[in-house]
């Protein structure tokens, strides 16, 4: 287990050195995270909702997703009322969300097995709700960092937040996965065969994409704030652990996953969010990289006391 999770860490590692080589451009993360939200996540998401079975109970995990996702941004609004506005945009971004599917599906699919990628998939539906397009638009809204859209009415407000939703082809694989749950429509086996090694590479093309993005921030401010981030984070992740652990009705397989989950690192929309409404993305994907390798740490140390 440690040989794994330290592969996983190597590849992070190897990534920003290949870019600090030269081999790699400023900007070469984009084509690796157009890969990873375009091909290997979807492509991850079936194979978890092929191989492995199923009920209705599981919906308690979306919902729970959900519930982990918006509550902290709240807490944060009220928590860092003394701060700049930009700074209370990023912490509010970049506390709250869970990095799920682009990070916890691999690293607990290398870790513990193909099988125990499903309620990190079922937790993720709930959880993508709010950071692909509510997180942005609520921090917007609370912050009164508006702009033209602002000014629109509503009902073209709500169709850009549709778009959102829909542009985004992992969350659009959630909703097709779960309209087949609930149809109890069986996925092709030719389709998993298909799909099968654009998963296999989804662990590997997710970590190579956080080194590439990882970039440590100049100012003393930037670090800072990312240390509160982090320290927003660390008080969440142990009580959505907690939560997760005694309110969940699943096996004890099931809850501890559920601890994983909850040390998942800032989400990718968040950095992207973050970038957007700050102008700050070395800020943005630095609290990424930091978060993921602790978040590893985390998740490898959890692992290891859960399995006693």
């Amino acid at each position: 287990m440690l040989f794994q999770s330290g592969s996983l860490l190597l590849v992070i590692v190897a990534a920003y050195l290949l870019k600090h080589l030269h081999v790699f451009g400023d900007r070469d993360y984009k084509v690796a995270q157009g890969l990873v939200f375009n091909l290997t996540l979807p492509c991850a998401i079936v194979m978890s909702f092929a191989t492995n079975e199923h009920d209705m109970s599981m919906l308690w995990i979306v919902l729970f997703g959900f519930v982990c996702a918006l509550a902290p941004m709240i807490v944060v609004y009220f928590g860092s009322r003394r701060d700049e506005t930009r700074y209370r945009a990023y912490q509010m971004l970049n506390a709250s969300g869970l990095n799920l599917g682009a990070f916890c599906l691999p690293v607990v699919q290398t870790i513990i097995g193909p099988s125990a990628g499903l309620p990190v998939v079922m937790m993720d539906i709930g959880n993508a709700m709010v950071a692909t397009a509510l997180a942005l638009t609520l921090t917007k809204g609370l912050l009164h960092m508006g702009d033209a859209a602002q000014s629109l009415p509503l009902g073209m407000r709500l169709r850009n937040i549709a778009r959102d939703f829909l542009s985004s082809t992992s969350f659009d694989t959630y909703m097709l996965m779960l309209l087949l749950m609930f149809t109890h429509v069986t996925i092709p086996h030719w389709i998993v065969s298909l799909v099968t090694p654009f998963a296999n590479a989804n662990a590997f093309m997710t970590m190579a994409m956080i080194g590439l993005m990882m970039e440590i921030p100049q100012e003393r401010k930037d670090r800072m704030e990312l240390l509160k981030v982090v320290a927003w984070r660390a008080l969440f992740a142990v009580l959505i652990g907690a939560a997760g652990w005694t309110l969940l009705p699943f096996d004890r397989e099931i809850r501890g996953i559920m601890l994983l989950c909850a040390a998942s690192p800032v989400t990718i929309f968040s950095t992207k969010f973050t970038d957007s409404l700050t102008g700050n993305p070395k800020l943005a994907g630095f609290s990424l990289t930091v978060t993921g390798v602790l978040g590893l740490i985390a998740m490898t140390i959890i692992h290891a006391v859960v399995s006693l």
